[in-house]
């Protein structure tokens, strides 16, 4: 089997939905757009295992999946015609549309899809019991299609049966990756269905895509798009200067100069990414009381200013947080939205846990003075934005009296200190999957449950969550998810990182700006 040698990738989970205004609703379709994407010298065009973002948006145009998101980020029939959930949700029938066509003339059966998920697990290396000998940068972009669906089959040329481990109608979320013909799917530059074909490729120079004018929706207003190809965002981002190309996409700070520009748009896009205060519920200050509470924990919550650290870190381009769930979207509570900066609060917490403040400026507790806590963090290659963020934070809590220093550590070294519990507080990232569920974060054997969390009511409800088949049920377990996350404070929610879409014109109608899609809307634009 090919293994992916593409990069991988890393970001994964923020969240604003952007309403763009209505003079860039008016502005005419252009013909041509040009855009600049970051990747490598060696990349290969297979979209099954692609890791590289950039591309990834570009080939979205290429490919359609079974379901997608909408702009309020809920799952909607694409290639799909309709679905039910059968035998209490363990099992998903979807029929397929009829009239869709690969760029290659051959129509679409349920077999392509079969085949599409055949090598998808393959490419995955997982065993029956989701076991895999093979890094995550080699299982595909799409490798946790597999937590939710266990088994697929043809029951005729337009149906395909799933069965689920998950019995929810989260499933949907997994059902999203692109379909290829059978013919086709181990190929580079394979052919898809979607509004865009592609046109050429020259490696390291550009990627070519030109309108599909058979689409099953309607023609593309937009005929041709260039995707010219650069070593990393900040040589990108000269093109644009330059005004080699129309669009640039980035996760980059310095995106942030853009803003407010008279001459160009900068459209803020969400990303899976969600930065978060680790406390380690194990530590000597931070174990819970008979209740399930500490007061250190919340006095540390309190004392952390979320808005200094995006406008002094970031630059703004970040979202705050306060649960592990995207604001603006169909599953969020905006109940649980709130400033709970107070640093007042945190020092009266302080003195209620027995940390009384002395006149040498430390916080003393039967006779013996708080010891510093030490925040483990890992920056992303070519970045110290986080190491800068931990040493805000540092600062934060000795303005209340907690003492505080920050270690910089290889992102390997903080895994192997996080899962051994060799810590009291880590700056780290949660990179959330294409589906609203935080469980893999929360639940007691949870993979990723690195704060040592345990609470029955909180395993309820995700249980409850992945056995929820209506749409109404599963925003209900969402919305009391977060509301026993406010209660328990698992770990501190702080921000969704921020990309950048930077256009000189308008090409999409669409509201929700978000990663892996950032060309989402051109295919429509300028035809309503």
């Amino acid at each position: 089997m090919r293994k992916s040698r593409i990069v991988h990738l890393s970001a994964v989970l923020l969240a604003c939905v952007l309403v763009l205004c209505p003079v860039l609703a008016l502005s005419a379709a252009p013909s041509y757009l040009s855009c600049a994407i970051v990747a490598t010298d060696d990349l290969e065009l297979r979209p099954l295992e692609l890791n590289q973002r950039d591309v990834v948006s570009v080939l979205d145009l290429v490919y359609e999946g079974l379901f997608a998101m909408d702009d309020n980020y809920v799952p909607q029939p694409e290639l799909a015609y309709s679905y039910e959930f059968i035998s209490d949700g363990r099992r998903l029938r979807v029929t397929l549309r009829d009239d869709v066509t690969f760029h290659n003339g051959q129509k679409l059966t349920a077999n392509d899809v079969v085949a599409t998920l055949d090598y998808m697990y393959e490419l995955s290396g997982f065993d029956s019991d989701l076991n895999s000998e093979y890094a995550l940068a080699d299982r595909g972009l799409y490798y946790s299609t597999f937590y939710s669906v266990q088994s697929w089959e043809a029951e005729d040329d337009r149906t395909i049966l799933f069965r689920l481990r998950r019995a929810s109608y989260g499933s949907l979320y997994a059902l999203t990756f692109p379909i290829l013909p059978a013919s086709e799917v181990a190929n580079a530059m394979p052919s898809g269905t979607g509004p865009y074909a592609y046109d050429g490729y020259e490696r390291g120079s550009a990627i070519w895509l030109v309108s599909n004018k058979g689409w099953w929706k309607r023609a593309p207003q937009v005929t041709n798009i260039r995707a010219s190809i650069y070593k990393d965002s900040e040589k990108a981002l000269g093109a644009f200067d330059a005004q080699d190309v129309d669009v640039a996409m980035t996760r980059s700070i310095n995106a942030s100069r853009y803003s407010g520009s008279l001459s160009s748009f900068s459209l803020s896009a969400r990303t899976r990414q969600l930065e978060v205060l680790l406390m380690n519920r194990a530590y000597k200050y931070l174990k819970s009381d008979e209740s399930g509470k500490n007061l250190v924990r919340e006095a540390i919550s309190y004392a952390i200013n979320r808005s200094e650290l995006i406008s002094s870190v970031y630059q703004g381009m970040a979202t705050i947080a306060y649960t592990p769930v995207p604001p603006g979207t169909w599953v969020s509570n905006e109940s649980t939205i709130r400033d709970v900066y107070d640093p007042l609060m945190a020092e009266s917490l302080l003195d209620q846990a027995g940390w009384k403040m002395a006149d040498d400026g430390k916080r003393y507790k039967d006779g013996k003075a708080m010891e510093s806590f030490r925040i483990l963090v890992y920056d992303e290659p070519g970045s110290t934005v986080r190491t800068n963020a931990a040493n805000k934070i540092a600062e934060q809590l000795k303005a209340v009296g907690i003492p505080a220093y920050v270690a910089t550590w290889s992102r390997n070294d903080v895994i192997t200190k996080l899962r051994s519990g060799d810590y009291s507080l880590a700056l780290a990232a949660f990179n959330f999957d294409i589906g609203p569920d935080p469980g893999f974060t929360l639940t007691s054997t949870a993979s990723c449950n690195y704060t040592r969390y345990r609470n029955d009511d909180m395993n309820g409800l995700l249980t409850q969550l992945r056995t929820s088949v209506t749409p109404d049920d599963y925003q209900n377990a969402m919305s009391l998810i977060q509301d026993q996350f406010e209660q328990d404070i698992p770990y501190v929610c702080l921000y969704w990182r921020s990309g950048a879409l930077l256009s000189r014109s308008a090409f999409t109608d669409a509201r929700d700006i978000r990663e892996l899609e950032l060309l989402r809307g051109v295919e429509s634009f300028g035809s309503k």
